[in-house]
């Protein structure tokens, strides 16, 4: 099985602790994608020409991902600053680099009848060519959106055949995310699944709402856990699997994750 992940990168830069990972949905997602038996995994996105931009090129060919789709231009390569609160990350800055405002042309998209899984984020770029794939390609197509329940840009979703959504933030504030996601079901033909953290997830497909646990771990850091989920969830489906059995492979993939520093890779 093949699967292109296409959109952001970044520097995860643990400024409290002086250390430095690799990171972003799009990147994150193929790595974890790669990690899994039988599957090859491909990314394409844009680093700068600066130290952290080497950095993270000698760490996607360490990890064995194909360097061919890295787009080096002059320029900042994207860092997020992040301090660590009681086991969870919280942002502190994002520096976008050559990022902002990136787009490819569809000619840029390498070969895509090659990959059973395309997989998108609302931080990177490229959902303009999702409508194209969906009509030229038998991919299952993807989107990351994050928080952003409102945002214009999850219209691309009538076109998905997965939307990821982030809500433990609604659980946190006591709010109850299942009108959310029957509310989000509404603008897609494909499948809602929202990741809730400690919290489990939800995944609603028009007719039944299923629920996952999140497993027991001792957190280290949870930067990643979400990524992993997603990857884990993307492949099992792909391979025929139910969506509870999905679910359940989303949530042993993202609890390996939880038990180290930054979603993979790093400076020792």
């Amino acid at each position: 099985m093949r699967i292109l992940a296409i959109g952001d990168n970044c520097i995860d830069d643990y400024v409290e602790l002086g250390k430095r990972f690799p990171g972003g949905n799009a990147l994150n997602v193929a790595v974890y994608a790669s990690r899994f038996d039988g599957v090859e995994a491909d990314y394409l996105g844009v680093v700068g020409s600066d130290n952290n931009g080497e950095f993270l090129i000698s760490q996607i060919t360490k990890e064995g991902l194909s360097r061919e789709h890295l787009i080096v231009k002059e320029g900042t390569t994207a860092v997020t600053k992040i301090v660590i609160r009681n086991g969870d990350r919280v942002f502190a800055e994002y520096i976008e680099g050559v990022q902002a405002e990136k787009q490819i042309d569809f000619k840029d998209i390498p070969e895509p009848n090659r990959y059973e899984i395309i997989h998108f984020t609302v931080w990177g770029f490229g959902r303009e060519h999702i409508k194209t794939l969906k009509e030229t390609t038998s991919a299952l197509v993807s989107c990351d959106f994050s928080g952003q329940l409102d945002d214009p840009r999850i219209d691309v979703m009538r076109h998905l055949n997965v939307s990821f959504f982030s809500g433990s933030k609604i659980v946190e504030k006591g709010d109850d995310p299942v009108p959310i996601i029957k509310r989000l079901k509404e603008k897609t033909p494909g499948i809602i699944v929202m990741t809730l953290g400690a919290y489990g997830s939800l995944v609603y497909d028009g007719a039944t709402l299923y629920r996952g646990e999140a497993k027991k771990v001792k957190i280290v850091d949870t930067l990643g856990a979400g990524d992993a989920y997603i990857a884990a969830f993307l492949l099992n489906t792909k391979k025929g699997k139910t969506i509870a059995e999905s679910i359940k492979a989303g949530h042993v993939s993202a609890a390996k994750i939880c038990e180290r520093l930054g979603a993979w890779g790093g400076e020792p």
